[in-house]
């Protein structure tokens, strides 16, 4: 156990000068690593003039159904009254792709592709739920807690930050620097003080509600002051900023540059980095983290706030989104429909691209544009049957080293007493985020997951109906679970769900009346390191292919997972409509992502200064940090 520290004012000062210093030395590295890896873009056909309107019948073909397909088709069907949008969705189960869902066999009761969340700062997201014509508090939960737990047990709550009843984050202005000066004797004000400077998830680390039996400590904690370098370094729209800490693993960051004790990094960061890029430090790019944990918890104070849908996505969203875009009679959606070719097509005369659907010569639509709104794995293996983007250079080299991750989704239905007991356990958050080898379970030694309490989230599940109560395990980076039979996978899943719970209750109290096991093979995104470099832009070609996704232009717009599908399915057809001279494309509206923090500019601020009067200052060895020279006074390695 760490003895309690007193920090005394010029050591800290010292220190902090000492940091700003190797923000410097990390400028200089960075500059070195940053080796320009962007795709470069071959000459593409000319198609006709993109300055003059046209009104000849536009015919679009958007590939894929998720949130980054709907997203394209109804922004693309706005762009004029000659503009046709067919959406050509691969899912035999309905709308919504990942995000899709069905109904079980057994006791007919809903089941989905994994739990989504839908953070605070998912404006683009709730904006296009609002113009389907839904009402968010009738389709999302409130803002919920989250329980954090690490393979040590339980760490902490993270509470709800944002003013509750407005949706919005506090807004109250951060003391000043200099009044932290006097509370420096005394550790708890202090750190509850230094809390309005930090960038989340830092301030969760000093505002979250611990456990008791936590073996975090205070000085656990201070080392979390080590982030501040890279996070005020690090520009979340900036390509030279990605591809400077897109070279180097989130592990590295974390634990060599940033100084993050060891407890602080398995019991607060492990789980985090498990279940939001989804993958360990070591296998993930330190700006994938950087940004990552930006989104999710930095834009502004209560981003770590989330909401989850009252329902199956595809019940309480996509179907009804299927029935708005089908009311103006432009879009034409179809199911079980793969896109198993698309060529150029050069005669005069005939529209540019033809795709082939189902390997079928006659099931094939002619276009003028195609938006490809699929997964990074899928776009890798459809890109060998689509000529026309095999020519674009650098392009089928860098989609074909784009990685995946496997998720499992178990969902379990339960009997009342056992639901009663389970919720009981969960009673501080209906959503656990587990980090990896929580129950020393082999199959879960990278593996993080997520444990919903479907009765306290879901409409259908609030009441016991027929004595059934429903709870759900996702698992990611789960490859090794997912070549399980379903037996096998739900005896684990129950397994992970009473050790994290810390036994509260055991796994032979359980009675499972029904349950399913889903398998999302490759299916995510996987920011490794390197992956970056290989993320398309939104426009492929000059005119006629575009792009949209989570992993398509990720040094542009700051957002991640569902909202970087909406804005990049937004986007693209802002290109197209702007490449066919549609004016209407300036209709289409995308929020930008949120400001910095009050203190986040702050410190940005502060570092520019420091860049200027240390600029000529003594060369820094990586390491040497304030929170690092803590851990050695303190005998802590």
């Amino acid at each position: 156990m760490w003895k309690q520290a007193q920090l005394k004012s010029k050591s800290h000062c010292g220190s902090v000068f000492r940091f700003l210093k190797l923000f410097l030395h990390i400028g200089s590295v960075g500059a070195f690593l940053s080796a320009d890896a962007s795709i470069t873009l071959g000459k593409s056909l000319s198609l006709g003039s993109s300055s003059a309107a046209t009104t000849e019948t536009i015919t679009v073909v958007v590939i894929g159904g998720g949130w980054a397909g709907f997203s394209a088709a109804e922004a693309t069907s706005v762009l004029g009254e000659n503009v046709q949008v067919h959406l050509l969705d691969a899912s035999p189960r309905g709308p919504g792709g990942l995000a899709g869902g069905w109904r079980t066999p057994k006791l007919n009761r809903s089941v989905e592709a994994g739990i989504h969340g839908f953070w605070r700062e998912y404006r683009n997201t709730f904006a296009v739920i609002e113009r389907i014509g839904l009402k968010l508090d009738d389709v999302l939960t409130t803002f919920t807690p989250s329980a954090l737990v690490s393979c040590d047990g339980k760490v902490a709550v993270a509470p709800v930050l944002g003013v509750e009843g407005t949706g919005e984050p506090s807004s109250g202005s951060p003391p000043l620097l200099s009044s932290l000066l006097p509370l420096v004797p005394f550790p708890d004000k202090f750190m509850a003080e230094l809390a309005h400077f930090l960038p989340p998830p830092l301030d969760l680390a000093i505002l979250a509600e611990f456990n008791e039996d936590s073996r975090l400590t205070l000085l656990d904690r201070v080392t979390g002051l080590g982030l501040l370098v890279p996070w005020l370094d690090f520009g979340q729209e900036d390509p030279e900023s990605w591809l400077r800490y897109d070279k180097i693993s989130a592990e590295n960051l974390f634990r060599q540059i940033a100084g993050l004790s060891p407890t602080l990094y398995r019991e607060l960061v492990t789980p985090l980095l498990h279940v939001l890029p989804m993958c360990p430090g070591w296998d993930c790019s330190a700006a994938a983290a950087l940004s990552c944990f930006h989104v999710f918890a930095l834009q502004s104070r209560g981003a770590f706030d989330v909401r989850w849908c009252r329902g199956s996505i595809t019940e309480k969203i996509f179907n009804p989104w299927v029935q708005h875009l089908q009311k103006g009679g432009k879009v034409h959606i179809r199911g079980k429909s793969k896109v198993t070719g698309v060529e150029e097509v050069l005669s005069k005369g005939s529209r540019p691209y033809l795709v082939t659907i189902n390997n079928d010569s006659n099931d094939q639509i002619a276009c003028d544009a195609i938006i490809l709104a699929v997964g990074a794995t899928t776009a890798g293996r459809l890109i060998d049957a689509c000529p026309p983007l095999k020519v674009i250079e650098g392009l089928s080299r860098n989609w074909k080293q784009l990685r995946g991750i496997t998720c499992v989704a178990v969902r379990v239905f339960v009997d009342t007493a056992t639901s009663k007991r389970l919720t009981e356990s969960m009673a501080e958050s209906p959503v656990l985020v587990c980090g990896p080898r929580i129950g020393n379970i082999p199959s879960l030694s990278e593996t993080g997951f997520c444990i919903y309490d479907l009765g306290r989230l879901q409409d259908e599940y609030r009441v016991h109906v027929d004595g059934v109560g429903a709870f759900e395990v996702d698992f990611f980076r789960a490859g090794d679970l997912a070549g399980k039979p379903d037996d096998d996978i739900l005896k684990i899943a129950l397994d992970a769900l009473t050790a994290a719970l810390d036994h509260h209750i055991e796994r032979e109290q359980l009675k499972v009346l029904d349950s399913s096991v889903f398998r999302a093979k490759d299916a995510v995104s996987h920011f490794c390191m390197g992956s970056a470099a290989l993320s398309p832009p939104v426009r492929l070609k000059e005119k006629g292919i575009y792009a949209s996704g989570d992993w398509v232009d990720r040094t542009g717009h700051a957002s991640w997972s569902t909202e970087k599908a909406v804005v990049t399915g937004r986007q693209a057809a802002k290109a197209l409509g702007k490449d066919f001279g549609l004016t209407s494309y300036r209709d289409i509206d995308i929020i930008p992502a949120a400001r910095d923090t009050s203190q986040l500019r702050t410190l940005r601020q502060i570092a520019s200064l420091a860049r200027k009067v240390l600029v000529a200052g003594d060369y820094i060895s990586p390491g040497t940090n304030p929170s690092m020279a803590l851990r050695r006074r303190s005998g802590i390695r």
